[in-house]
């Protein structure tokens, strides 16, 4: 008979026979959620949450798994970024920021007023994730500068989504 239970246990079984598996799904979530266009519509951020917390049922090493999402999610920024540093002024008239101007007004100010802290600091407010990077790209923000901000609040954002899930599975009774 299916029970929760056992479905849990089947999950946790999942990821402990395929870390081969396990790290390319994690990555390839994290980069789904920070580029442009599919940050907007995937809830990875929260899918994360769960995968932290099969990482601690299973008792798998939890380092792979945060550096699978970090190079995932800054690789999608890196994208982004690209794109951005391609398109130039059309960013705001590409979909589905044609559809929402107020992202491009919000990101062009936090990146005017922040800076590289902008980028470090878009990657944790959802709708400019995939944003910013492009904005950064667009408005040709010196490379060493945005990979900087990218790859360390890329690794701190991975911490953020899978560390809750993974202490809760690890610790809580």
């Amino acid at each position: 008979m299916w029970s929760l239970e056992s479905f849990a246990n089947d999950l946790v079984a999942l990821a402990r026979n395929n870390t081969s598996l396990f790290l390319p799904v994690v990555a390839a979530l994290a980069f789904a959620e920070s580029i442009i266009l599919f940050s907007l519509f995937i809830p990875a951020s929260v899918i994360l949450i769960g995968f932290g917390a099969l990482v601690g049922a299973a008792d798998m090493n939890p380092i792979p798994v945060l550096l699978a999402a970090a190079i995932g999610a800054a690789l999608g920024e890196w994208v982004s970024y690209a794109a951005g540093y391609v398109l130039k002024e059309r960013v705001s008239g590409i979909w589905p920021l044609s559809r929402h101007p107020e992202l491009v007004e919000r990101g062009v100010k936090l990146i005017a007023a922040w800076g590289i802290l902008g980028v470090f600091v878009a990657k944790f407010i959802g709708p400019l994730r995939g944003v910013v990077p492009l904005l950064a790209g667009a408005f040709r923000m010196p490379q060493i500068r945005f990979q900087i901000a990218n790859w360390t609040s890329s690794l701190l954002w991975a911490g953020v989504w899978l560390g809750p899930g993974y202490l809760a599975a690890k610790y809580w009774p």
